[in-house]
């Protein structure tokens, strides 16, 4: 297999890089569980961004943010199913899903871990790269950008949200999300660079994205790649 082909390969691997390359998580999740259930498979609900009449992200040949998730989060689910992971997903077509109700989900089906896939956008052609979210406030204007644009389809305001974080604070598996996105973020760009992908490691940072709050289990967001990058582009379609 080329390299270009190969490469491809990294938005089938995105969450999957973790759970089979990484011990650490599922020792956490083995240590926080009650004495009865710790032979319980692991439950992981994946979210594919946007859907229906968001379209989210769009590329410069019309390629679509909610279409690429959804085809990731179709092929992740495959793949961590025949791991031995109880696999669900918030959404199997191209259906509208209110952000609020997708951690809903997870919440009424006692997921272990929630990972919501995206796909990014910047008017710099030049930016490119992955990165990996948790839910916390933030400062960073870069970050608020990103979590503005992801947040475009709920209803309430940036203050309004960030006044919801402080009230979620208290309950929030914060430390567990940030740990399970430093996990993620390391093995997807792990596994990148063996493919010769020479985009940007931008890390693991935090923003009030409206899909991660309420989740009662450590959570996250991969933004997996920039459609308005060309070499990115490339990749995701």
């Amino acid at each position: 297999m080329n390299t270009s082909r190969t490469a491809i390969l990294f938005v089938l691997m995105i969450a999957a890089v973790f759970f089979l390359s990484q011990p650490s998580p599922r020792s956490a999740l083995a240590a926080s569980t009650e004495a009865g259930e710790k032979n319980k498979t692991v439950k992981i609900v994946i979210d594919a961004g946007h859907g229906g009449k968001a379209p989210g992200a769009v590329g410069p040949n019309g390629e679509k943010e909610k279409d690429i998730t959804l085809a990731l989060a179709k092929m992740l689910a495959k793949r961590l199913t025949e791991e031995g992971y109880d696999v669900l997903l918030t959404r199997e077509d191209d259906t509208y899903i209110p952000l609020h109700e997708r951690t809903a989900f997870a919440n009424r089906n006692r997921a272990d871990l929630f990972v919501s896939i995206h796909v990014n956008a910047n008017g710099h052609k030049s930016r490119g790269g992955v990165e990996t979210y948790f839910l916390n406030l933030t400062t960073d204007a870069s970050s608020m950008k990103v979590a503005q644009r992801e947040n475009a389809t709920t209803s309430e305001s940036q203050k309004g949200l960030n006044l919801i974080i402080k009230d979620l604070m208290l309950n929030a598996k914060i430390n567990e999300s940030s740990r399970f996105a430093t996990y993620t973020q390391t093995g997807i760009m792990k596994a990148l660079r063996k493919t010769g992908y020479n985009g940007k490691d931008h890390g693991v940072k935090q923003a009030p994205f409206s899909v991660l709050m309420g989740a009662q289990m450590p959570s996250i967001l991969i933004e997996t790649g920039y459609l308005t990058n060309p070499a990115d582009c490339t990749l995701l379609r």
